[in-house]
Protein backbone atom coordinates (compact mmCIF):
# COMPACT_ATOMS: atom_id res chain seq x y z
CA UNK A 1 0.00 0.00 0.00
CA UNK A 2 2.89 2.34 0.77
CA UNK A 3 4.26 1.93 -2.75
CA UNK A 4 0.91 2.95 -4.27
CA UNK A 5 0.76 6.12 -2.14
CA UNK A 6 4.30 6.99 -3.12
CA UNK A 7 3.43 6.45 -6.77
CA UNK A 8 0.33 8.62 -6.50
CA UNK A 9 2.32 11.43 -4.86
CA UNK A 10 4.99 11.34 -7.58
CA UNK A 11 3.51 14.25 -9.58
CA UNK A 12 3.94 16.42 -6.47
CA UNK A 13 7.11 15.05 -4.95
CA UNK A 14 9.14 14.85 -8.16
CA UNK A 15 8.96 18.57 -9.06
CA UNK A 16 9.67 19.46 -5.43
CA UNK A 17 12.77 17.25 -5.49
CA UNK A 18 13.87 18.85 -8.76
CA UNK A 19 13.43 22.35 -7.36
CA UNK A 20 15.35 21.39 -4.23
CA UNK A 21 18.17 20.00 -6.37
CA UNK A 22 18.27 23.23 -8.44
CA UNK A 23 18.42 25.40 -5.31
CA UNK A 24 21.23 23.27 -3.89
CA UNK A 25 23.22 23.60 -7.11
CA UNK A 26 22.67 27.37 -7.28
CA UNK A 27 23.81 27.67 -3.67
CA UNK A 28 26.87 25.52 -4.40
CA UNK A 29 27.86 27.63 -7.43
CA UNK A 30 27.23 30.92 -5.60
CA UNK A 31 29.32 29.75 -2.65
CA UNK A 32 32.15 28.66 -4.94
CA UNK A 33 32.02 32.03 -6.71
CA UNK A 34 32.04 34.02 -3.48
CA UNK A 35 34.77 31.88 -1.92
CA UNK A 36 37.07 32.09 -4.96
CA UNK A 37 40.21 33.65 -3.52
CA UNK A 38 41.81 34.06 -6.95
CA UNK A 39 38.98 36.31 -8.15
CA UNK A 40 39.28 38.44 -5.01
CA UNK A 41 43.04 38.75 -5.47
CA UNK A 42 42.49 39.76 -9.08
CA UNK A 43 40.02 42.48 -8.01
CA UNK A 44 42.59 43.77 -5.52
CA UNK A 45 45.34 43.81 -8.15
CA UNK A 46 43.10 45.67 -10.62
CA UNK A 47 42.30 48.21 -7.93
CA UNK A 48 46.01 48.71 -7.21
CA UNK A 49 46.65 49.14 -10.93
CA UNK A 50 43.96 51.83 -11.12
CA UNK A 51 45.62 53.65 -8.23
CA UNK A 52 49.06 53.46 -9.83
CA UNK A 53 47.73 54.72 -13.17
CA UNK A 54 45.98 57.64 -11.48
CA UNK A 55 42.47 56.54 -12.42
CA UNK A 56 41.44 56.71 -8.74
CA UNK A 57 42.82 58.62 -5.79
CA UNK A 58 43.99 57.26 -2.43
CA UNK A 59 40.61 57.84 -0.72
CA UNK A 60 38.72 55.94 -3.40
CA UNK A 61 41.30 53.18 -3.27
CA UNK A 62 40.89 52.78 0.50
CA UNK A 63 37.11 52.80 0.21
CA UNK A 64 37.14 50.03 -2.41
CA UNK A 65 39.97 48.07 -0.81
CA UNK A 66 38.28 47.60 2.58
CA UNK A 67 35.41 45.32 1.43
CA UNK A 68 37.81 43.29 -0.71
CA UNK A 69 40.08 42.66 2.29
CA UNK A 70 37.06 41.74 4.42
CA UNK A 71 35.98 39.21 1.81
CA UNK A 72 39.54 37.80 1.67
CA UNK A 73 39.50 37.38 5.46
CA UNK A 74 36.09 35.67 5.31
CA UNK A 75 37.34 33.26 2.65
CA UNK A 76 40.36 32.30 4.73
CA UNK A 77 38.28 31.82 7.88
CA UNK A 78 35.76 29.73 5.93
CA UNK A 79 38.51 27.50 4.53
CA UNK A 80 40.03 27.14 7.98
CA UNK A 81 36.66 26.06 9.41
CA UNK A 82 36.25 23.58 6.56
CA UNK A 83 39.66 22.06 7.24
CA UNK A 84 38.95 21.86 10.98
CA UNK A 85 35.57 20.19 10.35
CA UNK A 86 37.13 17.71 7.95
CA UNK A 87 39.85 16.87 10.43
CA UNK A 88 37.27 16.48 13.22
CA UNK A 89 35.37 14.01 11.02
CA UNK A 90 38.53 12.05 10.32
CA UNK A 91 39.43 12.08 13.99
CA UNK A 92 35.95 10.84 14.94
CA UNK A 93 36.23 8.07 12.35
CA UNK A 94 39.62 7.05 13.72
CA UNK A 95 38.84 4.21 16.13
CA UNK A 96 42.41 3.08 16.74
CA UNK A 97 43.22 6.00 19.03
CA UNK A 98 45.92 7.47 16.83
CA UNK A 99 46.79 11.09 17.32
CA UNK A 100 46.45 13.50 14.40
CA UNK A 101 48.42 16.74 14.22
CA UNK A 102 46.89 19.43 12.04
CA UNK A 103 49.18 22.04 10.54
CA UNK A 104 47.59 24.79 8.48
CA UNK A 105 49.49 27.24 6.30
CA UNK A 106 50.18 30.63 7.90
CA UNK A 107 47.97 32.38 5.39
CA UNK A 108 44.93 30.50 6.73
CA UNK A 109 45.62 31.55 10.30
Amino acid sequence: MFGLGKLLMLPYSLPAAGIKYCFEKVLEVAEAEYMNEDAVKERLLLLQLQLEEGQIDEMEYRAQEAPILVQMREIREYRKRQIEAEMAERLAANTEGKRVVIETPDELS
